[in-house]
């Protein structure tokens, strides 16, 4: 049986600055019998926190719309936004995205602030904006078009596909799976694995109590402070810089 899905339609007052309009609506859901959070979402920031007092999914979307009449977006939220919560079997979906077509005549985005039990995984599939993560007790997974990527005290295993943005990892209890196309990678205190697959851009990984892994085509690479072993593999053709410190396992470097 699919469980209702509740509305909380907050109609703050209507912002007209240069021409932006903004609005925030709420959805919630209860996360009984939910063990995943899966959220797809379009243009837009992205905020999401893990709290041990929620027994629900709550979310605030904020949607802008840039150099558009106040009194139209009641028809453009109707026509255009694709906003939307519920349950299907024991995943929690979110659905947060404007139409292609609405984005032909106006610069559009929803910016979402999201918080849900500590012990939902969750897995993310962005567009573009930024994305913070922090708090959960569960494993997490993003897809990521473009924008900044920051992700903090996670206990659980972390993966992250990326195409473009810097991306910034830390705290973490379990392992790091990082494919990267382009931008900067800063990980961090990991009790588990790191394993990094990059295109272009620096990398820094310190503090990590399990192996390293890098393959890499450009960029420099700085590697500090492992417990275990060290395997690097720079591909034909790929530059930057090489530096290695205080592993206690092996270290072993390919071209």
């Amino acid at each position: 049986m699919k469980a209702t899905t509740f509305f909380i339609l907050i109609f703050l007052p209507v912002l007209a600055l240069a021409g932006t309009i903004r609005e925030t609506r709420e959805l919630t859901l209860s996360a009984d019998g939910v063990d995943t959070l899966v959220i797809n979402c379009g243009a837009g920031s992205f905020h999401l926190r893990g709290s041990d007092d929620r027994m629900d999914i709550k979310v605030a979307a904020q949607i802008e719309v840039e150099d558009f009449e106040a009194a139209k977006f009641q028809r453009f939220f109707q026509n255009n936004v694709q906003l939307v919560l519920e349950k299907q079997g024991r995943q929690a979906i979110l659905q947060s995205d404007i139409k292609p077509a609405a984005l032909a005549t106006s610069e559009a985005r929803i910016n979402l602030t999201i918080e849900i039990p500590k012990k939902l995984n969750t897995k993310i599939t962005d567009g573009s904006g930024p994305i913070f993560v922090e708090g959960l007790n569960s494993n997490l997974t993003v897809y990521d078009g473009s924008g900044s990527i920051e992700i903090k005290d996670i206990i659980g295993d972390v993966r992250v596909d990326d195409f473009s943005g810097s991306i910034v990892i830390e705290d973490i209890e379990g392992n790091v799976l990082v494919i990267d196309r382009s931008g900067s990678i800063d990980i961090e205190y990991v009790s588990g694995d790191v394993q990094v697959k990059d295109g272009t851009g620096s990398i820094m990984i310190g503090a990590v109590d399990g192996n390293v892994s890098v393959s890499d085509s450009s960029g420099s690479i700085d590697i500090q402070s492992i417990k275990k072993d060290v395997f690097i593999v720079i591909s034909e053709g790929g530059s930057g810089d090489v530096t290695v410190e205080g592993v206690k396992g092996k270290v072993t470097i390919r071209p």
